[in-house]
């Protein structure tokens, strides 16, 4: 973290840092080691050569703070001060996202979440992997494979039989056991100083269900989304709902983001009549048994308040050559 100002200035924004996390409701642990960082700190000269100490001491207090305003005791990630920006990649399979815009530079990092080919991914010094399935609660749970290298693979049964979940020599069906996390403690563990940039989810008919469980954090901490979407009450999967118009739409209007766009489709007008005529035609949900099939797409939000700012240009780790020198790299400490 760059220390910028007067002393003067270091001194009040240390001192406002400090009455925010008194206001918590703190133990009396953390309000002392708060007291001892602004102590050290209001007492250097600031000098350049006490610029390494400074920092070394701001980062405690910054890590005081995270711990104070942090929900739940969820542990923080243990990421560096260079660290400023993340992409999460909820089932990744074997070809995660990276921050790909030159501006967050050789320290952002990327976290893929992949329960069953974690390991065929390729490494990344800007890339961490977390072999898990997302899910409204955290536990273990059984998971089907299915389709190449397992890119259909569930928590959920397929609705109906398929080319993507029917090739018995590719081994589909078969059933492996997973340990199971909820978005909200996945975001509730990167510290509020890194901003989500992104935020990808794909994770065959549970990214409803994930969001949702999510949404109080989400919305304080993630400003652009992409999520996969099911499209006429089509069900791809069994017993999850995850329908744009009748679940989708509605609970990300509640939370304050706008749908800018799907891939497949640009005219938000046109999509809205869709959805209205899907919900005048059928207002009760059909069952999974009734309306089994395939009709998916990947939805774009955007948080109302950067409603105007685009989405970070990502490519796969695959594709990912940045070109920074080990120098450069050096630097993310």
């Amino acid at each position: 973290m760059l220390v910028k100002g007067n002393a003067s200035g270091r001194r009040n924004n240390i001192l406002q840092s400090f009455k925010d996390a008194s206001s918590s409701s703190i133990s009396m642990m953390r309000l002392t080691g708060a007291v001892l960082v602004f102590c050290c700190i209001i007492n250097f000269t600031f000098k350049p050569k006490h610029l390494h100490s400074l920092r070394a001491a701001v980062a405690d207090s910054t890590n005081v703070l995270d711990a104070t305003n942090h929900k739940n005791n969820v542990s923080l990630l243990d990421l560096p001060l260079s660290v400023k920006d993340v992409a999460i990649n909820v089932g990744s399979n074997i070809d995660p996202i990276m921050l790909a815009d030159k501006k967050y530079g050789p320290c952002a990092h990327n976290i893929a979440v992949e329960p069953i080919v974690a390991n065929k991914i390729p490494f990344h010094r800007q890339l961490s992997v977390l072999p898990a399935a997302v899910s409204s609660n955290p536990g273990v749970m059984s998971m089907r494979i299915y389709n190449v290298n397992g890119v259909s693979s569930s928590l959920a049964k397929p609705a109906t039989t398929d080319f993507w979940n029917s090739k018995e020599s590719r081994g589909d069906g078969r059933l492996v056991i997973v340990p199971v996390i909820t978005l909200s403690s996945l975001l509730n563990s990167i510290p509020k100083r890194i901003n989500v940039a992104f935020l990808m989810t794909d994770i065959q008919g549970y990214d409803f269900m994930a969001i949702k469980e999510a949404k109080n954090t989400l919305k304080e901490r993630v400003t652009h989304i992409m999520t996969e979407v099911w499209y006429d009450d089509v069900y791809t999967y069994s017993g999850v709902h995850n329908d744009l118009c009748r679940d989708w739409l509605p609970l990300m209007t509640e939370l304050g983001y706008t749908l800018v766009k799907t891939q497949h489709e640009e005219d938000m007008e046109k999509l809205k009549a869709r959805c209205e005529k899907q919900l005048k035609d059928n207002p009760q949900r059909p069952s999974g048994k009734e309306n089994a099939g395939l009709s998916e797409d990947n939805a774009y939000w955007v948080r109302n308040d950067v409603v105007e700012k685009p989405f970070p240009g990502v490519v796969s780790v695959q594709k990912y050559d940045p070109g920074y020198a080990e120098e450069e790299y050096k630097t993310c400490v």
